[in-house]
């Protein structure tokens, strides 16, 4: 199987959409997207990933996408017990949250004190609830840290989110903990995040990164001609 992960276009965060660049970028994922064999599309409920699939589904009659909410932004914040801060869970500073080993933990982060009092297990639950409940209809269903295939499966999926999202999204299939990808990696307006499942070994089956913060869509001739 194959999951497609799209960023946003670029946003105008008071009004909750796109800009006018953001449009030009989202038109630009959707020819790129055009091209390949998706067969259902999802999007947070939040007005920019929402534009940004809506310019995909122009290329694709007769599609539309299932609105999920555990799709929605990670717009939680803590108090980091180390600086004592109210921060943004995917934005913290490197020599604060490094020194909490249990933030490295897959079960263990958000078990934290401080993670419990901000809300983040139903929202990182739902996630993971989310997303096996979409897979498990492709025949894959979750089994501890891996998957027990039921069907073989070739599809492709697209889910249209933002980044906070993509990370815990990301995370919960690698069975990591998410704050080792919201604090050491990035993700540019429309990138592509590709998953797909290893399936050398028949009825159990993990996901692989094939493709992260991709944007070669966004590329100008001019930039492609000169090898840039």
């Amino acid at each position: 199987m194959r999951i497609l992960i799209l960023r946003h276009g670029e946003p105008d965060y008071e009004r909750d959409c796109l800009t006018g660049q953001g449009i030009a970028q989202a038109k630009r994922l959707a020819e790129r997207l055009s091209a390949e064999p998706i067969r259902e599309c999802f999007t947070s409920p939040m007005g920019r990933a929402r534009e940004t699939c809506a310019a995909t589904l122009e290329r694709f009659p007769g599609m539309t996408a299932q609105v999920c909410d555990w799709l929605h932004e990670f717009d939680l914040t803590w108090e980091n017990p180390d600086s004592g801060r109210q921060e943004s869970v995917w934005d913290t500073a490197p020599d604060s949250w490094t020194r909490i080993p249990e933030l490295y933990e897959q079960d263990g982060w958000y078990r934290l004190p401080a993670m419990q009092e901000a809300g983040m297990e139903p929202r990182i639950m739902g996630v993971g609830a989310g997303m096996d409940a979409i897979l498990a209809r492709y025949g894959l269903v979750r089994e501890g840290r891996h998957y027990r295939v039921e069907t073989p499966c070739s599809d492709t999926i697209a889910l249209f989110c933002h980044f906070g999202a993509m990370c815990a999204v990301t995370a919960h299939l690698l069975h990591i903990s998410p704050m080792i990808l919201w604090q050491g990696s990035n993700a540019d307006f429309t990138a592509v995040t590709e998953l797909v499942t290893d399936d050398r070994y028949g009825e159990a089956a993990n996901f692989r990164i094939n493709a992260w913060n991709d944007t070669h869509h966004l590329e100008t001739k001019e930039h492609n001609r000169l090898g840039k």
